[in-house]
């Protein structure tokens, strides 16, 4: 696509995300242990055949601390919109899947296993920078934010390195990085087979390397 700026149109995935994660968030206040059987426990009990578990485990957010989910979703509401808008609710909903599969394996091989959306987030972020070579509203928006953005998950690091915070800093930079892998498709199109390449390489790579079951003891 080369549109250079945002067309006007109802983000019905984006509100749907959302809904999901606030859904998700009101039952996890009255039963949590419901919500960790359902979304985040299947992973480590069934090995690669509840690998779906690495999407659902995007909607979850740490009941305890309210800031997670709002924040999270206030980043992902501006920025999910907006490439909604731009490129369609089709290659956006491609885009989350990818971009939660490919953020929470990551997180869960390399740091073990984490929850919320900020993974995507960071993603569709990483989309935009992808993509901003060829579409100068995307060029402006990235140049505008990145500094917030990326400070912030450099801040994450330090936070969780000094004990303050538990984050799923794995989780930020794999979609960031594989966000801009999949925007790059449209930002370079001289390049974009290979790009396309890549996006299609990564999760089947990570897939592999999803861990078995885990079993009591074993």
């Amino acid at each position: 696509m080369s549109q250079s700026t945002p067309v006007k149109k109802t983000p019905i995935v984006t509100y749907t995300v959302i809904g999901l994660c606030v859904l998700v968030y009101v039952f996890e206040k009255t039963n949590l242990a419901a919500v960790d059987a359902a979304l985040i426990s299947p992973l480590q009990m069934g090995g690669i055949g509840a690998a779906w578990t690495l999407l659902t485990t995007t909607l979850v957010h740490s009941p305890s601390n309210l800031t997670h989910i709002i924040f999270n979703l206030m980043a992902f509401s501006v920025l999910g919109k907006l490439i909604e808008t731009m490129y369609g609710p089709f290659r956006l909903t491609v885009l989350l899947i990818l971009l939660a599969w490919v953020a929470s394996a990551a997180q869960l091989e390399f740091a073990g296993l984490g929850i919320g959306l900020s993974g995507v987030v960071y993603g569709i972020f990483g989309f935009m920078i992808g993509a901003s070579p060829s579409n100068p509203f995307l060029w402006w928006f990235v140049k505008k934010n990145a500094l917030m953005l990326i400070g912030w998950a450099v801040i994450c690091v330090v936070l969780t390195q000094t004990g303050t915070l538990s984050i799923g800093n794995v989780a930020h930079f794999s979609g960031l990085f594989y966000g801009a892998i999949c925007g790059l498709i449209y930002g370079l199109r001289r390049y974009r087979y290979a790009f396309i390449g890549l996006a299609v390489l990564i999760p089947i790579i990570l897939g592999f390397m999803l861990p078995g079951p885990v079993r009591a003891g074993g």
